[in-house]
């Protein structure tokens, strides 16, 4: 496990266009923020508004309100026979649907009822202009690169996997002690780190954790890994830039607390000292509907409000 791991020839290839319109959708899945009294309710409007237009739709079983949003309740296989899934909510909601559809191949476009909604093509001030050309199947897909983990122990024996569409985050268990870790590239030592935390992030999560701990913003459209300490406690503060061909692996040291370990915040898992987390680009991508060519400059000045 410790040695360097190419992924696959086109893994981890910047956003790509696919340039084939999918055509008239007749089944869609809805992906909702559950707590969100706003998404619950764009949600059961978007289900009569899809109805009337003959398509089905299913609605992923994430909490009691999914049952009175409408449409069918999936709990397994959601992703199967849909041709589109809508995330309504934040870039959260939008993470969540990723890892519901990205195995299945289903284009998600994001509906936006968040704070800052990064992920998200559309608002409820523009939903109703676009769902005619939601439902004729008039928009592009675009695929994001996500990235491949790996947790073992000191002894080599796995303790977990996962994968990220934003970020891979390695972060300390002892809130008094720093997180003590090496840095390599291909299986070659870089740097050694103390800090709270390291942040592995694809270019799509370079706005997101990544950007918050002090990293760049980088184009989706650049086929890279993003390697960011948060708060580190050496002279040494900057992001290292790799390709998602190669892998990056963050080694713990031996005497010191357990960390814990997520991808893209979700479900995370103790990694003890002596351990490792590797990371790389992924095979499968999250593959992202879009209604237009927004250019990346563009949606990042809006959404920062960078003006």
């Amino acid at each position: 496990m410790g040695d360097a791991r190419l992924a696959p020839a086109d893994a981890g290839r910047p956003e790509a266009v696919d340039p084939l319109a999918p055509g008239p959708v007749d089944a869609v899945g809805l992906v909702v923020h559950p707590g969100s009294e706003a998404s619950v309710a764009m949600a059961r409007r978007l289900v009569a508004t899809l109805s009337d237009h003959g398509v089905d739709v299913v609605v992923a079983d994430q909490g009691p309100a999914a049952a009175h949003i409408g449409g069918r309740v999936a709990a397994d296989d959601f992703g199967d026979d849909l041709g589109l899934v809508l995330s309504i909510g934040g870039d959260g909601t939008f993470l969540r649907a990723a890892h519901l559809v990205r195995d299945a191949g289903v284009p998600l476009l994001g509906v936006n009822l968040g704070r800052l909604g990064f992920l998200a093509e559309v608002d409820p001030a523009t939903i109703d202009e676009a769902m005619p050309r939601i439902v004729a199947g008039d928009w592009e897909v675009r695929d994001r690169c996500t990235l491949d983990m790996t947790a073992v122990d000191g002894t080599g024996a796995a303790v977990g996997v996962g994968w990220a569409l934003n970020e891979v985050s390695v972060e300390k268990s002892a809130r008094e002690h720093m997180l003590r870790m090496d840095v390599l590239v291909d299986g070659h030592r870089f740097t050694r780190v103390g800090a709270d935390a390291m942040i592995v992030a694809s270019t799509t999560g370079s706005t997101a954790y990544a950007l918050s701990a002090g990293g760049p913003i980088v184009s989706p459209q650049l086929d890279a890994m993003l390697v960011v300490p948060v708060a580190p406690h050496t002279l040494f503060d900057r992001t290292l830039v790799t390709s998602t061909r190669q892998q990056v692996t963050v080694a713990l040291a031996d005497d010191q607390e357990p960390a814990v370990v997520s991808c893209d915040g979700r479900r995370p898992l103790m990694v003890p000292p002596g351990g490792r987390v590797e990371v790389t680009g992924a095979s499968v991508p999250v593959r992202v509907a879009r209604l237009g060519r927004r250019p990346f400059a563009e949606l990042v000045r809006t959404t920062f409000r960078l003006d």
